[in-house]
């Protein structure tokens, strides 16, 4: 996983670039950013903190979810929750925190979808949440998130 210089990378960018990594040359069923909703994307490279697939070239920095209907969430291994100084502390760090393996919850993020409906959170790590929801499974950077309900 990589080494970035202490930024608002290390908490936000790097775990999603590092999630990404692993799910090269997979089928992505759903890519959310702020401003779109993408669905069935080939994964095809991640360099630079940008996301190479066959429907256009994502910022990492803007990617806040993620769907997959195939394969194992476990077998993705994440950055562990760390404490971060700056803007990653105020920001990251203390909804991170919130997210326990198990717990039931409904996520609002930026994303025109707006919610995840409930769901059964897998994994947590910096600055990522792994969860189950009925379409398959969901990888939220914690950045995006901007209201957790826990049922």
């Amino acid at each position: 996983m990589g080494n970035f210089i202490k930024s608002i990378c290390d908490c936000c960018v790097c775990p999603m670039q590092c999630v990404l990594e692993q799910l090269t040359g997979q089928q992505i069923s759903r890519v959310d950013t702020p401003v779109s909703t993408q669905n069935n994307v080939l994964l095809n490279n991640v360099e630079d903190f940008i996301a190479f697939t066959d429907e256009g070239n994502y910022a990492i920095c803007n990617i806040s979810g993620l769907v997959l209907t195939s394969g194992n969430p476990a077998d993705l291994n994440l950055k562990p929750k760390v404490k971060n100084v700056g803007e990653c502390a105020c920001c990251e760090d203390p909804i991170t925190a919130l997210f326990k393996v198990g717990q039931v919850v409904d996520i609002e993020y930026n994303s025109p979808l707006g919610s995840t409906g409930f769901g059964t959170v897998d994994n947590v790590g910096e600055g990522i949440v792994i969860m189950t929801i009925p379409e398959g499974t969901f990888i939220i950077s914690t950045c995006k998130i901007t209201n957790v309900l826990f049922q």
